[in-house]
């Protein structure tokens, strides 16, 4: 197989880079295409969002413990830092439009103008920035000015934490935290290592942002000169940073789990994890059949048993699976800014690529499918038929496979030589058997070695009788 050319690639990189710089706005609609070309994004995102809003108020108020009277000053504050936000915003915008003028300009002579109004427009957002926490810290208290670096956290994880692309990199645990509603004792045990995961995750999260930031000039370089090399290489450098928050987050959940300790530190764990990766610990649709199952009326005790017995084993295979999903994403996901421009450069060759997970994952997704089906079986042969069509979810299985019926009308229309049945001769089903079931030999399952699918024990072994319960 030929490697795909870089020339339409290249190209698809100029056209774009022109084509946004000399719209309207050119920096906004700049901005997420020059990080997505590399599949990933920059500090360009988020370049032209205000740091501080109206909903920010309660931040302050909880990290300073600010009194009623100082939440008013607080409220114009941030009032003004808006004001003054949008007109410098605006200025940039219209410096940006006279880009106009450069319609016949060369990629590289676009880049240059784009360039130096946004670094401008960078140390000016800081500086407004500064300014504005410069405000407010001359309102507090000594006290007050005591618990800054706490809210300099806070601030940092409110702003910060939704430009995550890692699972588990947006992770803020001081919010699962409230939601386990432990008891002051437990808290104050594990302030410790409360505290301890904040400031580390506060000097991941401050040395990913400068990487995002530092990284708008080198892609808008790299697309202007079409290296697409040097485009993975910054969003590469990019997700180390990003790796290290997640890598923060991951140790937060351990050694908080463990300072909590007992029922909260399970709770606490499970519900990190869920928040972490919701794309593995969503509901199973097993559980729900179990639950039916054993909702079922005068059901015989032994079924219960067994029913119970298999919940059990459901339950640890699952938690092995969904730990492999989970270490899938946390294998592919950095590596997704080289597949993801990979991709597009095949497809700007020409090629028909679909942009699906990364294969690892796609694996363990087919694993965790393969579970799925093997209990499905497994409830359809411990149940009775009455009992399945009893269960939601567990009726269809009763239900003959479109397909096994067709396969079955075309089987009947030819003779035992392969060729097609002529009229009169006996068809080889019997006259009153299901169309979808074959007639079955002595000491077989109906349907062959697996009979109808239903009989056929988990690993595909047909021939095994059904166990009914009633």
């Amino acid at each position: 197989m030929n490697r795909p050319s870089r020339s339409n690639f290249a190209n698809s990189l100029r056209v774009r880079l022109v084509a946004t710089a000399l719209g309207i706005g050119g920096a906004l609609a700049m901005a997420p295409t020059a990080s997505a070309q590399f599949g990933g994004r920059s500090g360009m995102a988020s370049m032209f969002t205000p740091d501080f809003l109206p909903r920010d108020l309660p931040v302050f108020v909880d990290a300073l413990a600010l009194e009623e009277w100082q939440r008013p000053i607080l409220e114009l504050l941030i009032d003004e830092y808006g004001t003054n936000f949008n007109t410098a915003a605006d200025g940039v915008r219209s410096r940006m439009g006279n880009m106009r003028d450069a319609a016949g300009a060369s990629p590289e002579r676009v880049v240059e103008m784009i360039s130096a109004p946004l670094v401008s427009w960078m140390d000016e957002k800081k500086k407004l920035r500064d300014d504005f926490l410069a405000s407010v810290r001359s309102q507090l208290s000594d006290s007050q000015v005591e618990q800054w670096p706490r809210l300099e956290r806070a601030l940092r994880r409110e702003k910060s934490l939704p430009l995550g692309e890692l699972s588990g990199e947006s992770l803020d645990l001081t919010l699962v935290l409230r939601e386990i509603d432990a008891p002051p004792v437990a808290l104050d045990a594990a302030a410790p290592a409360i505290e301890q995961y904040e400031i580390r995750l506060d000097e991941t999260l401050a040395a990913r942002d400068t990487a995002l930031d530092a990284a708008v000039a080198p892609l808008l370089k790299a697309m202007s000169s079409s290296d697409v090399d040097r485009g993975i290489a910054t969003q590469e450098s990019i997700m180390q940073k990003r790796t290290a928050v997640r890598t923060a987050q991951e140790e937060g959940v351990a050694t908080i789990r463990d300072a909590l300790g007992g029922e909260y530190g399970a709770e606490f764990e499970r519900r990190a994890m869920q928040k972490a990766f919701p794309q593995v610990y969503r509901p199973d649709p097993i559980t729900p059949l179990f639950e039916g199952a054993l909702a079922l009326p005068e059901i015989a005790e032994e079924v219960r048993t067994s029913l119970t017995s298999l919940q059990s084993q459901f339950n640890a295979e699952h938690d092995v699976v969904r730990t492999a999903l989970v270490e899938s994403y946390r294998v592919s996901e950095p590596r997704e800014p080289r597949r993801r421009t990979e991709i597009a450069r095949q497809r700007a060759a020409g090629a028909t690529v679909r942009m699906g997970d990364a294969p690892e994952v796609e694996q363990a997704k087919a694993t965790r499918e393969e579970l799925y089906e093997k209990y499905r079986k497994l409830l359809a042969e411990t149940l009775t038929e009455e009992q399945l069509q009893a269960v939601p979810g567990l009726s269809k299985l009763t239900e003959p496979d479109p397909a096994q019926i067709r396969a079955a009308q075309q089987a009947a229309e030819l003779s035992g030589s392969g060729k097609p049945r002529k009229p009169g001769l006996p068809s080889p089903v019997a006259d009153d058997a299901p169309a979808s079931i074959e007639k079955s030999e002595p000491g077989k399952p109906a349907g062959g070695a697996g009979g109808d699918g239903l009989q056929s024990n988990p690993d595909g072994a047909g021939g095994s009788p059904k166990k009914k319960g009633g």
